[in-house]
């Protein structure tokens, strides 16, 4: 989480200690003034208060969800959106964008240099099992035969790359299989398309929810 989302938690935290510090004040001194010092002083720390909360509420109504998160960000609204409601529909619609920001073509993303990138990974390197992800769904769900040349024809690098990226993101069974399939079945690719179309609602769940885990890295 950055400064900048701390900025409100802070800030009552501070208020929070105010308040502690005037009633030891009003608690060590009350006691020692006449009655008039102590109404006077009663008004103007309750205007004090009263001026505090008002201030830091407006505060914080003013910068609740301001900061667009790249999944959350609702331009319709111009807000964020509870985390509860992101949808795969937002989350596939939106890692498009991603990639056409990092990437000139799917030929590019296949090469495998991407993933060593990262400046175009994001604060450590959030985006990179999210990558693999996406082009792993983008070759089940498509299931095009030039997207599956693409894999088919990937170096032993860029399965690596793959791999890797995938286990950044909490995989090891589906890394096995894949390394294996890729390694055994390239001549025989239709082992390799019946795996991938077969995990295809698991890619969507994986997807979302390591989004949902991270989701403070995507402001």
């Amino acid at each position: 989480m950055n400064l900048k989302k701390r900025i409100p938690m802070i800030m009552a935290i501070v208020a929070c200690v105010s308040l502690v510090g005037a009633i030891l004040l009003l608690a060590i001194a009350v006691p020692h003034a006449n009655a008039t010092y102590k109404r006077v002083l009663e008004v103007i720390i309750s205007i004090l208060l009263i001026a505090m909360s008002g201030l830091i509420g407006y505060y914080l109504w003013l910068t609740k969800d301001s900061e667009p998160n790249f999944f959350l960000f609702d331009r319709a609204r111009k807000r964020n959106i509870p985390v509860e409601e992101l949808t795969f529909q937002t989350v596939n619609e939106r890692m498009n964008v991603y990639l056409s920001r990092v990437s000139e073509s799917v030929e590019e993303l296949w090469q495998g240099e991407i993933f060593s990138c990262e400046r175009k990974l994001g604060y450590r390197k959030v985006y990179r099992p999210l990558l693999a992800y996406k082009m792993l769904y983008d070759l089940a769900d498509k299931n095009l035969d030039d997207y599956w040349d693409l894999l088919l024809g990937a170096s032993p690098e860029a399965v690596d790359a793959i791999c890797n990226a995938l286990a950044q993101g909490g995989e090891a069974e589906m890394v096995k299989a894949f390394r294996y399939l890729m390694v055994n079945y390239r001549e025989n690719p239709a082992k390799i398309k019946d795996f991938l179309i077969g995990n295809l609602r698991y890619i969507r769940g994986r997807m979302l929810g390591y989004i949902k885990k991270h989701i403070e890295l995507f402001y």
